[in-house]
């Protein structure tokens, strides 16, 4: 428990310390988009590389990568359904902020700190994840509100996929696996030296991009949004912890995966189908803030 705590003391310290430098005018908001960039193309992939190397394929990986895929459909539709007498973008706007997970820059980072032998399951997930935050949550939406915004077809979405850096190093990875091919010692030791720095610059960023202005009437529908989001995301976490026969770690991943705050596609996607994106930005650094907190209590509890 107390490594628990000491680790996310210093993930708060290195979000506020973001967050002040931006306050002190040191650093800018755009100054994150930088940063995202490094993470995105060098940090997250070789955390990835790192987590996943010499992982044997089995079949819990597949169960994460079908949890990922059917939690997203289960919430956007509980979305749908929640909201269904509202119009439109709030339709839209609580099914996108109910659906998606933000793991390659928040939870990754969170598990890399704790549990480093999670990342392929939290990985595994995370294929599920991406494959309904590029294209399968707004076909999904477009059905339920009878509109036709997402009009990508498969290649496309398909081409979006593997534009992810992340994505690709996934599915490499896992290729590997499938060859039982082990990346060696010495050249997986230049690859430690990169995912080293993946923690620290994902909450840094966090700091960066963390917007708590937001006019006073969207507070009501912010917090109905959020409750609604924890709650169903506490009711999973225990359903994953206390009634799937897997291994404990796994089951810890899926606690920690079903609190993690909402991604960030799914924010983006918020403004698309015409929300405002003073709120949507809100709406993400209070998820983020929540995460981080009931991740922390998770972690303590089921320790």
């Amino acid at each position: 428990m107390g490594a628990v705590l000491t680790q996310a003391i210093s993930f708060l310290l290195v979000i506020l310390v973001g967050y002040l430098f931006k306050a002190g005018g040191l650093l800018e908001e755009r100054d994150g988009h930088t940063i995202s960039k490094i993470i995105l193309n060098l940090t997250l992939p070789a955390t990835i590389i790192v987590g996943f190397n010499a992982v044997e394929i089995d079949s819990i990986l597949i169960i994460m990568i079908s949890l990922g895929l059917l939690s997203n459909i289960l919430l956007v539709s509980i979305g749908g359904i929640i909201w269904r007498k509202k119009d439109t973008s709030d339709q839209a706007l609580m099914m996108f902020s109910q659906a998606g997970y933000n793991i390659g820059n928040f939870t990754i980072p969170f598990v890399q700190g704790f549990f480093p032998a999670a990342i392929p399951f939290i990985g595994s997930f995370d294929t599920g994840n991406a494959l309904m935050l590029f294209g399968g949550t707004p076909l999904l939406a477009d059905k339920m509100l009878g509109q036709n915004r997402s009009s990508r077809g498969a290649k496309e979405v398909i081409f979006r996929l593997f534009r992810s850096p992340s994505f690709s190093t996934y599915i490499v990875m896992i290729l590997l696996a499938l060859f039982q091919f082990v990346i060696p010692e010495n050249v997986l030791s230049v690859v430690k030296l990169f995912s080293s720095g993946n923690a620290f610059l994902s909450m840094f960023m966090i700091g960066l991009y963390l917007d708590f202005k937001i006019p006073r009437v969207d507070l009501t529908k912010v917090a109905k949004l959020l409750f609604t989001r924890y709650l169903l995301g506490i009711l999973l976490a225990l359903i994953f912890y206390f009634l799937l026969p897997l291994p404990q770690l796994v089951r810890i991943s899926l606690v920690l995966l079903a609190l993690a705050p909402i991604g960030t596609v799914s924010t983006i996607n918020m403004v698309v189908y015409g929300n405002k994106a003073s709120l949507s930005g809100f709406l993400s650094s209070m998820s983020i803030l929540l995460s981080l907190i009931l991740m922390i209590g998770a972690l303590i509890f089921i320790l």
